[in-house]
């Protein structure tokens, strides 16, 4: 005997599905209609990020991460969980993951092809935490030029699920700028709360005060320019007197000898 779906109490007389088709049906329209972030082979961090923030939108997180979850996860937000996931990597990457049945499984398997077993891991986390130690701005360097290498090696340690306290990395980048910005540094560390400061808000105090140090040294290029400009005006007028003055004097055949007159 087949199962018939109610009947809607509708003049209609559509067929009603029931509530973990509908609500299915409905995830997969929704999640038809956002911009899925595509995984790649250099942007798991960024990937993650952006995926963990689409699924809490979607209230599908918790079929993730079940370890935060108190309460059962419920099919719908499962279908939910599945379909935005699949429609943010390629199908070679979906053909590996096809045979786990829940999306915290997968998103596991995903986390393992992009971060690495764990040893792998240890092992690049000291490496990257190594290289972080040493970093340095060079003399030349801008801050933006610095600030792109710093936070691209916080973000690959943080990647690798070292969760990098954000005083330590504030309190790292104020040591590791250069010379010139060693006042401005030591001043932030004296009196700003460098523990409760973000990174973002420790590289604008740097942008800052480079941006107030460039336009004083124009100021101070322009004014150099005008005096140089003022010296050789001078030097102009004292040749044009010079010239003046020996046109003025008079030819031999016109001075008289006072010997033979």
């Amino acid at each position: 005997m087949t199962k018939t779906m109610p009947r809607d109490s509708s003049a209609s007389g559509a067929l009603v599905p029931s509530d973990s088709a509908a609500m299915a049906a409905a995830a997969t329209a929704a999640a038809g209609k956002l911009p899925f972030p595509l995984l790649t082979r250099t942007n798991y961090a960024a990937w993650a990020m952006r995926m963990k923030y689409l699924l809490h939108a979607n209230g599908a997180w918790a079929a993730v991460d079940r370890e935060a979850s108190s309460t059962e996860v419920d099919k719908a937000k499962e279908e939910m969980a599945m379909t935005i996931i699949s429609q943010s990597i390629d199908d070679t990457t979906l053909l590996r993951v096809a045979e786990k049945e829940t999306a915290a499984d997968v998103w596991a398997a995903l986390r393992s092809m992009h971060v690495g077993v764990e040893r792998v891991r240890e092992a690049r986390i000291q490496s990257l935490r190594l290289e972080f130690d040493g970093l340095k701005m060079g003399d030349a360097e801008s801050v933006d030029d610095f600030a792109a290498r710093f936070t691209t090696l916080v973000g690959r340690i943080r990647e690798l699920g070292d969760a990098m306290e954000e005083k330590y990395v504030v309190k790292k980048l104020l040591r590791a700028v250069s010379n010139k910005f060693i006042h401005v540094a030591s001043s932030i560390a004296l009196f700003g709360d460098t523990n409760k400061m973000a990174m973002e808000e420790a590289i604008g105090s740097l942008k800052a005060h480079e941006k107030l140090v460039k336009g004083r040294e124009t100021g101070r290029e322009e004014e150099q320019l005008l005096m140089a400009r003022g010296q050789d005006s001078s030097r102009g007028r004292g040749r044009g007197r010079g010239r003046a003055r020996g046109g003025g004097r008079k030819h031999k055949s016109e001075v008289e000898c006072y010997n033979c007159h």
